[in-house]
């Protein structure tokens, strides 16, 4: 029996000490960091948040290795529920699961804590701050997202954004508006999440528009927008998102006297008084809006063929009211899309925001003008560069939109409206040199001026045309003259180059063989 017993204990051994540890490090943001692992298994103490403590290996390090059975699912605290790790998301952080004992040593940056933020706190992209309200008569968290080169110089527009803690809403409009500024589809902004207390969602987001909603409205209105503007630096342009009730309630700010807000993005709007069978009141509310707004306002709905019954026709209703009811000042977009409720806003995203922006770098400035008799391109470009300052202060031309005005201008084939552009975009030539200009108006058959610039070049012996005249090996310089019938004075006038240039005498040489 003794013996039996000590084999058994062998086999316990060896299989235990068989099994490997899995090691799990971490990196923390303050030296006082006690961290505690949690998750669904006897080893990570059964989801109770203050059994399973890490060790403490430097000031911003802990790490604990553990006998796991997989698949393992945890989470990280200080303690306790309160006190949820911040890793990936500003809200409901999703448990970490190994399927599978890793190879190497498990790492994980803890960014913050989703109880400590009296202060302003990185957490990757985003900044998590909390700002004392006297109208609501607490801390209330706020998630904002700067431009990735944010220059307190610079003044950008803010979109807010309701509902910032729930369906990853916030995180969604933060990346749409990051990538596409990063292609200058879009200025930068500065994103706004406007944190909501999940159990008071319904007296916040009121969508009877009751007490409570106009006492958080004033809380945004009078608190949050002042604080922002305060803090960082804005251009005066801000628009808010919302979905579901967020969109509803939304669409009772703009209606608001002192609306601060240029854009509104409902997304799945819901009409309580259609569900009610009470249409003609809030109907009378948007007629009123209407009738009584002087002030530029954009307006985009998103509806799901498959949401909720109500909502659905609720967007259809909104749309048959303004367009029965036409303001100039209220530009309004109704789009839908096969979809239901929460995916509703990956669909619509994108479109909701090309359309806010919609008259940024707004390119058919051009398009449409630039066919008239009349057309001014100095009075063009000027309007051009205002609507984009309505966003953006200053704002700077891009690469990619000097070369879409550009192709627009000479695709128009006028000479007119080509030497306008020239004359306000490059008069000292630097953009487009004597050699390119030539070029540029024998594409669009105006030989005289091509000739023109080509005798300019040579008189002023410009040294930036004239090297791109040899190493473009003269083909449109000689196509040029050659259409005009004066080849003689293409040879004359590279034998003047080259007593001008003797360094390029060879290359020069070689031009001339190419034209007799």
């Amino acid at each position: 029996m003794k013996k039996l017993l000590t084999q058994i204990f062998i086999l316990i051994s060896t299989v235990c000490i068989g099994q490997e540890l899995t090691t799990i490090k971490i990196s923390v943001p303050n030296k006082t960091d006690e961290v505690y692992i949690v998750g669904n298994q006897e080893s990570l103490g059964n989801w109770e948040p203050d059994k399973i403590k890490l060790n403490k290996i430097s000031e911003y390090e802990r790490e604990i290795s553990l006998n796991l059975t997989f698949p393992a699912e945890f989470k990280f605290t200080r303690g306790n529920w309160e006190s949820e790790a911040i890793i990936t998301n500003l809200s409901e952080q999703p448990n970490f699961i190994l399927n599978e004992q890793p190879k190497e040593t498990e790492y994980y940056r803890i960014q913050g804590w989703s109880d400590q933020i009296e202060r302003f706190s990185t957490y990757s992209d985003f900044n998590i701050l909390e700002i004392n309200s006297n109208i609501l008569n607490q801390k209330r968290k706020l998630y904002v997202s700067l431009p990735e080169n944010y220059d307190a110089n610079i003044k950008y527009p803010v979109i807010y954004v309701t509902d910032a803690n729930i369906l990853n809403i916030y995180e969604i409009v933060v990346q749409t508006i990051r990538q596409q500024s990063n292609f200058s589809n879009f200025p930068q902004c500065i994103v706004v999440g406007i944190y909501i207390n999940i159990r008071d969602r319904n007296n916040e987001l009121d969508i009877e528009f009751g007490e409570n909603g106009r006492k958080f409205k004033d809380y945004i209105f009078k608190e949050v927008i002042p604080f922002i503007d305060a803090n960082y630096s804005t251009s005066g342009f801000k628009a808010i998102y919302g979905h579901s009730n967020g969109a509803e309630y939304n669409h009772y700010l703009m209606f608001e006297k002192d609306n601060p807000f240029d854009a509104f993005v409902n997304i799945s709007e819901n009409l309580i008084d259609l569900e009610n069978g009470q249409l003609q009141n809030i109907e009378n509310k948007y007629n009123s809006f209407i009738d009584n707004t002087n002030k530029p306002i954009k307006y985009f709905v998103a509806s799901a063929k498959y949401d909720d019954p109500n909502r659905y026709p609720s967007g259809m209703e909104i749309e048959r009211i303004i367009n029965n009811n036409p303001n100039e000042n209220i530009v309004f977009k109704q789009k839908i899309y096969k979809s239901w409720h929460v995916d509703l806003i990956g669909y619509s995203v994108l479109d909701a925001f090309q359309f806010v922006f919609s008259n940024y770098q707004d390119y058919g400035l051009f398009e449409e003008n630039v066919k008239s008799k009349k057309f001014d391109y100095k009075y063009t470009k000027e309007k051009y560069l205002m609507q984009n300052e309505k966003y953006i202060q200053p704002y700077f031309e891009n690469d990619a939109s000097s070369v879409v005005v550009g192709e627009i201008i000479r695709n128009s084939k006028n000479p007119e409206i080509l030497t306008q552009y020239l004359e306000f975009e490059d008069k000292d030539s630097s953009m487009y040199n004597l050699y390119v200009r030539a070029i540029l108006f024998y594409e669009i058959n105006d030989l005289n001026t091509a000739l023109y610039y080509l005798d300019k070049m040579v008189k002023e012996n410009d040294r930036n045309s004239i090297q791109q005249l040899v190493n473009s090996k003269a083909e449109s310089y000689i196509e040029i003259y050659k259409k005009a019938d004066k080849l003689d004075l293409a040879y004359k006038n590279l034998e003047i180059l080259k007593q001008k240039n003797p360094e390029l005498k060879k290359e020069i040489n070689t031009l001339k063989k190419e034209i007799k």
